[in-house]
């Protein structure tokens, strides 16, 4: 059994994105603990957290810590033409937050939350190691300190590979991920052998979608195939990004993997500031995915 005792820190995405910091105490599959979630937009909150561990799960609940949340939180109401001022218990202004984790190992975890005030998204977690214990894997992090990210794009949509590539940009300053696309391949490369290439080293892959990109045959019979292969085999993740209405999810070897944001809710139809939220949250899943 996975002991989770120890501090973790993370992030979350989705209806809200910040920054997390959690403390477990594990009693035998029992764990509890105190979280501290600071949201750039609403502030910081502080919850206690109880909840079991069983095989590769986690399961949470976190409860607005009374402690913490002293101070009234009022909102006023519109009641029959009357402006009613009404307090709020913690509850009822932050919410309950349950939280559904799978371990990739002893130290990091990633999975789903969501709230009883109706918001929810994705939790990415990693145990905080020691000084020492950090000390003795530099050697190690210093030789595998890239990890590819392959994307797969229809050329019809490259305006928007564009912007994914500024998102991802940071992180390739950092020196941390090589992120490639075909726009890499130079005139007089054997292309089939390049591809390969990246796919081979790749640890994330990214796909576009949209009726394009299930309309291509150069993705469908060159690209795909082995994507889907080496996710089966050595465990590649696979984030499919909805770029236009297109059938997704009808189609059974893509629909298994989870998309970044509804198939209902493509990209495309969002405004700009919606688009750079969805790339923000890819560059976030990459970002987490690599520290893995």
């Amino acid at each position: 059994m996975i002991d989770v005792s120890g501090d973790w820190s993370g992030h979350i995405a989705g209806t809200n994105n910040a920054n997390v910091f959690v403390e477990f105490t594990q009693h035998g599959v029992q764990i509890s603990g105190s979280a501290r979630i600071n949201d750039p937009v609403n502030g910081t909150a502080v919850y206690t957290v109880s909840g079991s561990v069983a095989g590769e799960t986690l399961q949470a609940e976190l409860h607005p810590d009374m402690n913490f949340f002293d101070k009234p939180n009022y909102q006023t109401l519109n009641v029959n033409g009357q402006t009613v001022t009404v307090k709020l218990d913690p509850a009822s202004a932050h919410g309950i937050v349950t939280v559904n984790g799978k371990f990739h190992d002893a130290s990091n975890i990633d999975g789903v939350w969501k709230s009883t005030i109706g918001t929810g998204g994705r939790v990415f977690l990693r145990k905080i190691e020691s000084i020492e214990a950090k000390s003795s894997k530099v050697e190690y992090v210093t030789a595998n300190k890239y990890k590819k990210v392959f994307i797969s794009y229809s050329h019809k949509d490259s305006a928007h590979l564009e912007r994914l590539r500024v998102h991802l940009k940071p992180l390739e300053k950092l020196g941390v991920v090589d992120v490639w696309d075909d726009t890499k391949i130079k005139v007089g490369d054997h292309w089939k052998k390049e591809i390969d290439t990246a796919l081979h080293q790749a640890a994330i892959a990214v796909l576009i979608v949209s009726a394009d990109f299930l309309a291509s045959d150069f993705i469908i019979d060159n690209e795909l195939p082995p994507i889907l292969e080496k996710a089966q085999l050595d465990g590649t993740k696979i984030v499919p990004v909805i770029l236009k209405p297109c059938r997704f999810s009808r189609d059974a070897n893509l629909s298994r993997f989870q998309a970044l944001n509804s198939p209902e809710k493509p990209v495309y139809g969002m405004n700009e500031s919606e688009q750079e939220v969805i790339w923000d949250r890819l560059s976030q899943l990459i970002e987490a995915e690599i520290e893995n």
